[in-house]
């Protein structure tokens, strides 16, 4: 047999890696193929909450967006940062994208409603998720915390451990979760006359507005001796502003969502409660719900998840490093 020369070789082993080349860019192809199709074929999903500026709202869509990829489909979320009209903007945005649900935490519950019925009009389904819409008819899905109960909690504890109180409110009434907390605390307090509800501040939910209109009230002289915020967030920023003022102590200071750092504020008998939200839950429910709906399956139209309260008394069983 006549042996091949050094460049044959050469001409022979290199035809032999372009084969081998083409063949691996054939089954790439095929893989690209197969991805474009899954991804044409996938779900495609809207989530806009209050603002991403909160660690509550994060869990929440982390855990709608964990199941939602590992079943291979797309969640696409918008932050509004507070700002209803920018929020109510995404909404029409997502829904132009072709969208099939959103998952909605509304900064203002009566603006948004242009835009969900729109929504609704195209067959989009609508889950709100942590707050909710005064007509429920325009949800296809309620997964919220029962806010009237985290209200109730705080002031029971209150209640059990003073024997009277100035009290200062710091809400966000554009939202209903806000508006039953509030409620819940109100109706509970309002039976005993040693309590006395000095003032309600609208601080949008956030820290930053919280601890300058703390801040005021010190400076106006106001007599008050507990707070109840309608979230941690706003709790965290009362405390840094009573704590610059020397005013820290003798205060009570209670919130709504069990934060990691309103544990650790508990646990160093800073802050006097908090009535625990579990956020995860929360996210999961939704999302279970929706996929019953695309599935044909039973959904439950309104859940309510549990909140409970805590306190010094019970702080040791509640991790102070994450959400429960």
């Amino acid at each position: 047999m006549k042996r091949l020369s050094n460049g044959m070789k050469t001409v022979f082993y290199t035809t032999a890696m372009v084969l081998v080349l083409l063949g691996a860019m054939a089954i790439l192809d095929k893989n690209n193929d197969f991805s474009l199709t899954q991804r044409e074929s996938a779900h495609k999903f809207g989530a806009t909450y209050m603002t991403m500026n909160n660690p509550f709202f994060e869990v929440i869509n982390g855990t709608i967006r964990a199941t939602v990829e590992s079943n291979g489909d797309i969640l696409i979320t918008r932050d509004p940062a507070l700002d209803a009209e920018r929020q109510t903007q995404q909404i029409y945005d997502l829904i132009d994208e072709g969208v099939e649900a959103i998952f909605i935490a509304p900064v203002d519950f009566e603006k948004i409603i242009p835009a969900i019925e729109y929504g609704r009009e195209k067959g989009v389904r609508i889950i709100f998720v942590d707050t909710e819409i005064y007509d429920e008819s325009l949800a296809d899905c309620i997964v919220v915390s029962d806010n009237y109960h985290a209200g109730v909690l705080c002031a029971e504890y209150l209640l059990h451990k003073k024997t009277e109180g100035k009290i200062l409110i710091f809400e966000h009434p554009t939202t209903k979760s806000s508006n039953d907390r509030v409620e819940g605390f109100a109706d509970t307090v309002e039976g005993n006359g040693n309590f006395e509800i000095v003032d309600r501040l609208d601080y949008a939910g956030q820290l930053e507005i919280a601890m300058p209109l703390m801040i005021d009230e010190l400076k106006k002289g106001v007599d008050f001796d507990v707070v109840f915020s309608i979230n941690d967030v706003g709790a965290l920023g009362v405390m840094a502003a009573l704590k610059d003022y020397g005013r820290l102590d003798g205060i009570s200071v209670l919130g709504v969502d069990g934060a990691p750092e309103a544990k650790s504020m508990i646990k160093e008998k800073i802050m006097l409660a908090t009535s625990a939200q579990y956020p995860s839950e929360i996210g999961q429910n939704a999302v279970e719900q929706l996929y019953n709906m695309i599935e044909g399956r039973p959904v439950e139209k309104k859940i309510k998840v549990s909140v409970n309260l805590i306190s010094a008394e019970n702080i040791n069983e509640f991790s102070t490093k994450g959400w429960q």
